[in-house]
């Protein structure tokens, strides 16, 4: 995005948001290795990875969002959650389909390619609910 659809200030809590994302990023990591360590596989290396990159965007999007710097000045907002949302809706129903028809979770103390879509449908939403939470108190401020 261009940088003048920000203001001075957006522009810096957009870099302090970055800078929390690298904080998970290292935080993650870390975790991730000292699990492997004592012999803790949760998931299959190309899993983790993609989770681990999941949770890092997920914390940026929301904090970007809550704190009023995802949306550039004179943005569209509901385009972009509307979008969230429906990506939301689609993962979760694929979802729940497979476990209808008897796919697992974990299995073999690890997650599996299905655990992989849940944990990677729970980040949509959770950015849908940050953009939906976040227009409402907004709106709810210019009423007041």
């Amino acid at each position: 995005m261009k940088s003048k659809l920000f203001d001075e200030r957006q522009l810096q809590i957009r870099g302090e948001v970055f800078f929390h994302g690298l904080i998970t990023a290292f935080a993650l990591l870390l975790i991730n290795a000292f699990l492997q360590g004592f012999d803790i596989v949760w998931a299959s290396g190309f899993h983790q990875n993609i989770i681990i990159i999941l949770i890092i965007l997920m914390v940026v999007i929301i904090e970007a969002i809550i704190r009023d710097a995802f949306f550039g000045m004179g943005q569209m907002r509901w385009p972009i959650i509307g979008t969230f949302g429906v990506v939301s809706i689609v993962l979760i129903a694929g979802v729940v389909r497979s476990f209808i028809q008897g796919n697992v979770l974990v299995e073999g103390r690890m997650l599996t390619s299905q655990g992989l879509i849940f944990v990677a449908a729970i980040m949509p939403v959770s950015v849908t609910v940050a953009g939906l939470v976040k227009e409402i108190v907004e709106k709810r401020g210019n009423h007041d």
